[in-house]
């Protein structure tokens, strides 16, 4: 995606993933999700999907977290997301290292605070400065009441891909598991 000479800067609303009853696997996306996991010989593909790039960076996040556990089993908690959801800034250099650098902040809040998020926000993208500021609402996991997935060990660049079409943006990332 190609910033214009004007200065790109969105605010968006909140991506939340569909919420069925009986879904609580982690690594399988709830119904209605614009998210999946496709195989990799040694780690896995979160693939998301939506009908811009804001949305679809939303559900790459939330992706990620499915994977951790299941979204469904993550309820609100409303100190705990201004705790620790709120305003992670990311940067980058191009549009991959931004997509990195979001999804790092995530993985990298989550590894030091056990926070998961079932709705992220974007409050700001600036494709001109290639920031994006995001907060999120979820509660710390609690392996009592949240589903162990597979632990996200680190993002990678290899193999990932942004394709844009009109009206739909996907975004492949390999992670480390």
């Amino acid at each position: 995606m190609e910033p214009s000479s004007s200065d790109q800067h969105i605010i968006i609303d909140e991506c939340i993933p569909t919420q069925a009853t009986t879904h609580a696997h982690p690594g399988v996306p709830p119904p209605g999700a614009q998210f999946e996991y496709l195989n990799h010989p040694a780690d896995i593909i979160l693939h998301s999907w939506g009908s811009d790039l804001q949305s679809s960076l939303c559900n790459i996040a939330l992706c990620m977290f499915g994977y951790i556990t299941s979204l469904e089993s993550v309820a609100t908690n409303a100190a705990q997301s201004c705790d620790y959801g709120s305003h992670m800034v990311a940067e980058g250099h191009d549009l991959r290292s931004l997509i990195y650098s979001f999804l790092d902040e995530w993985l990298f809040n989550f590894h030091d605070t056990d926070f998961v998020a079932n709705t992220i926000t974007l409050e700001e993208i600036n494709l001109d400065k290639w920031r994006v500021v995001s907060s999120g609402k979820g509660e710390v996991m609690d392996i009592s009441r949240h589903p162990q997935g597979m632990e996200v060990k680190a993002i990678t660049y290899s193999g990932m891909r942004i394709d844009e079409k009109e009206g739909r943006v996907d975004i492949y990332v390999v992670v480390d598991i």
